[in-house]
């Protein structure tokens, strides 16, 4: 089992591809966690938000399954746990390999051009204590997305702003934590309008 995820977007997507190829024609929770690494909350949460932002997320009940995945990982990096737990009904849920190499694909531009400007800066808003405030962040806008999951396009927002945070814990970039914030509060308040309306 890896210990130690990868620490790029390229490195994340590399891994999800070798997972989708290695495991047949469908690929598990499960699987996706051994090969990203149980220690790899950063992944994780840029995962699940990559994830909400292809065509997996058109999959029904998709937009939900990676909502719970997404708040489970948050509240225990806000408890400050060292590892990630799944339940094994959650770890058994699997998505068509296929469907995993198309999101890879339609991803591998954007994350070179991601890799190039994202880097390691402004460290104090990378110590644990925000780590806690941005899955605290996290863990609000995945309980929100379940509602939403049949209004058209309306999950992009909250996937983009979870993509952001993940990514920002992945490469421990505080500029991008930053703006994973300021995403955070345009998607929680988009939710609270569509969620009132």
């Amino acid at each position: 089992m890896r210990e130690n995820g990868p620490n790029d977007l390229t490195g994340l997507l590399d891994e999800l591809q070798r997972a989708a190829d290695d495991n047949g024609a469908k690929l598990s929770v499960g699987e996706i966690l051994e090969a990203i690494g149980k220690r790899s909350f950063g992944p994780l949460l840029l995962l699940g938000g990559l994830l909400g932002m292809t065509p997996v997320a058109a999959v029904p009940s998709a937009p939900t399954i990676i909502a719970v995945l997404t708040l489970l990982v948050s509240v225990q990096l806000l408890l400050g746990r060292e590892t990630i737990w799944i339940p094994r009904v959650l770890e058994k849920l699997s998505v068509k390999a296929d469907r995993v190499r198309t999101a890879v694909k339609i991803s591998r531009k954007p994350a070179r051009v991601v890799d190039r400007l994202v880097r390691p800066r402004l460290l104090t808003l990378t110590r644990p204590i925000t780590d806690r405030i941005v899955a605290g962040v996290c863990a609000l806008i995945a309980l929100c997305v379940p509602p939403l999951e049949f209004l058209p396009f309306v999950a992009f927002v909250p996937s983009l702003a979870i993509a952001a945070i993940g990514l920002g814990l992945l490469a421990r970039d505080g500029l991008l934590v930053l703006i994973a914030l300021a995403v955070s509060s345009g998607a929680l308040g988009l939710l609270a309008w569509n969620l009132l309306l």
